[in-house]
């Protein structure tokens, strides 16, 4: 009896698990199946994603509808209808690879939120993330919903471009296969506008463009527009050279970095004095790891002189060339000797660590005091400009010997009349009211908010001659304004947290894709020095976005890295 009822479970015991069994055989083969169909999933979000990123940075710069006119409405037609267009093709498949990350996690009993990759969110991320959600607040609780939803009229920095740029982000960091060749045509298309601006500025036309003037450059238009992209795209070449290894990358980055500073320093915006000095500062800092880093550096130091030099040399061949006002500063050190005196000490102190390098005598790092010494030299002149700036302004008279010096009176026209702006943005901010300085008046509403109060109306009216004052030309200013303080620790936290993780990643553990990394931190720096003076705009901020979301693709494809962050 005992024997044939222990029979009877056997066998029951037998057909669950042969049941189990053919269970499990169905489960893997769903498995087998729907896991090809995610793979091909993954690969087509990953594929559409490189299309756009190379239609954004290969061809969106080049296109022109009518030359000259219009061309920030045009350039915001072709970005809108590119994104809407790439959204429409992307965000389906990136939707479906959600629903299988999903099924995957649920199967392995992890949390559904790590499906969206909520409990891997980089710093970065969620700062995005923040901002596009400050962006959303400002806007429903803004009093000028079209305008702020849409943007400005010639600016169209609305709530729908705000979440373009995040989305973008996203599917690029989180959807997309790094591929660091791309980066390679993302440079040379940089370079071939840097070369056409460059042409302009010394009156030569490849393209006959209507409406040309010494204003405007290359296929970007207003020179302030072509600066902004320049300092997004230039610190790739830059970082190519300084730290890429093989005789060919390094002649590709030389060629970059050699016409992104002839462009750089004769376009005529002085925001790019700007980026040069913040990145040569930034750049000598981290050369002191080794001596071959400091070696290029040097090189690179060297490489403006001697590109400021020549620039000079074409001016003397042809006097009549330059193509833009005297007395600015791109005229100045583009006929100056300074570049050219400054390149002998250079010269000998590079002269010396090489034989120092042959010898086997120099230990870089002994001398990290130096590093020291320039930053506490840079802080201190900055500090001292900033007191005099505020002193020679408030004492009646100003400072002796220093009073009648522009750049050391901070009034309307301080700073290319910076100072008027950066007045109305200030004025306005302390003219906002409770929550309104915290979620802001809405994106994009900077004007609309100045022209309701009628003193400071006025005074703009008068200063810029009728024309429309959209922005701070802050960046950090005017996105306080719109957005209010949240959105401005939301944004300021996308770019300090994006500089420093990729920075830290880079000279920590990510050997060999490091320079890809140092490129991706320095030029989220490049724009954040660049923007203290400029704004947002439809040909710098895509390119930033971008950038920033692949550094985070590249960091997901190096698990070792992706684990510090």
């Amino acid at each position: 009896m005992r024997e044939e009822q222990n029979r009877k479970e056997d066998d029951i015991y037998e057909d669950d698990f042969g049941q189990d069994n053919v269970q499990e055989e169905d489960i893997d083969e769903e498995e087998g199946t729907s896991f090809s169909f995610q793979g091909f999933c993954e690969e087509a979000v990953s594929l559409l994603l490189s299309a756009y990123l190379f239609i954004v940075f290969c061809l969106y710069p080049f296109y022109l509808k009518d030359g000259y006119t219009n061309v920030g409405k045009e350039k915001f037609n072709f970005y809108k209808v590119m994104t809407i267009g790439g959204f429409a093709l992307i965000i389906p498949f990136a939707l479906l690879c959600i629903l299988f990350r999903i099924r995957d996690r649920q199967i392995k009993g992890k949390r559904i939120c790590s499906v969206f990759g909520i409990d891997s969110f980089s710093l970065t991320d969620w700062a995005v993330a923040a901002y596009g959600i400050s962006a959303v607040i400002s806007y429903l609780c803004s009093d000028f919903k079209e305008i702020a939803l849409y943007g400005e009229k010639g600016w169209n920095m609305g709530l729908m471009t705000q979440l373009s740029f995040v989305f973008s982000y996203f599917l690029v960091a989180h959807f997309w296969e790094y591929e660091e060749k791309l980066l390679y045509a993302f440079m040379a298309a940089a370079a071939a506008v840097f070369t056409l601006g460059l042409l302009n500025r010394f009156s030569v036309f490849p393209i006959n463009v209507q409406g040309a003037n010494s204003s405007f450059l290359s296929t970007l238009g207003n020179i302030n527009w072509y600066c902004g992209f320049w300092s997004v795209l230039f610190p790739m070449g830059f970082i190519l050279y300084w730290c890429g290894e093989g005789a060919l990358l390094r002649l590709y980055g030389f060629l970059c970095t050699v016409i992104g500073i002839a462009t750089g320093v004769s376009q005529g915006s002085n925001s790019a004095f700007i980026v040069f000095a913040g990145l040569y500062i930034f750049i000598f800092c981290l050369s002191f790891k080794n001596i071959k880093r400091m070696k290029r550096f040097l090189e690179l130091v060297i490489m403006f002189c001697a590109t400021c030099q020549g620039l000079r040399l074409w001016r003397i061949l042809d006097s009549e060339a330059f193509d833009y006002y005297s007395g600015t500063l791109s005229d100045w050190i583009t006929l100056s000797r300074i570049t050219l005196l400054g390149a002998v000490p250079v010269c000998i102190i590079y002269l010396f660590i090489c034989i120092a390098e042959k010898r086997k005598k120099t230990d870089i790092k002994k001398y990290k005091i130096v590093r020291q010494i320039i930053i506490l030299g840079a802080v201190m002149i900055a500090g001292v400009y900033i007191l005099l700036l505020i002193l020679n302004t408030r004492i009646e008279g100003g400072i002796r010997f220093m009073g009648n010096l522009p750049a050391l009176v901070f009034s309307k026209r301080w700073g290319s009349a910076r100072g008027a702006t950066w007045s109305a943005g200030m004025e306005i901010y302390r003219n906002m009211h409770g929550w309104k300085r915290i979620i802001g008046i809405g994106p994009d509403c900077f004007a609309m908010y100045l022209y309701t109060l009628p003193d400071l109306a006025k005074s703009v009216i008068k200063q810029f001659d009728g024309a429309r004052l959209t922005n701070a030309h802050n960046e950090w200013l005017t996105v306080l304004v719109n957005q209010g303080i949240l959105g401005l620790i939301c944004y300021g936290g996308i770019f300090t947290s994006a500089v420093f993780r990729y920075i830290y990643l880079a000279e920590k553990n990510c050997e060999n894709s490091k320079k890809y990394m140092y490129i991706f931190g320095i030029s989220a720096f490049a724009y954040m020095i660049h923007n203290i003076v400029s704004f947002q705009q439809i040909l710098s901020t895509p390119f930033i976005f971008l950038m920033m979301g692949m550094g985070e693709a590249a960091l997901r494809s190096m698990p070792d890295c992706s684990k510090d962050t």
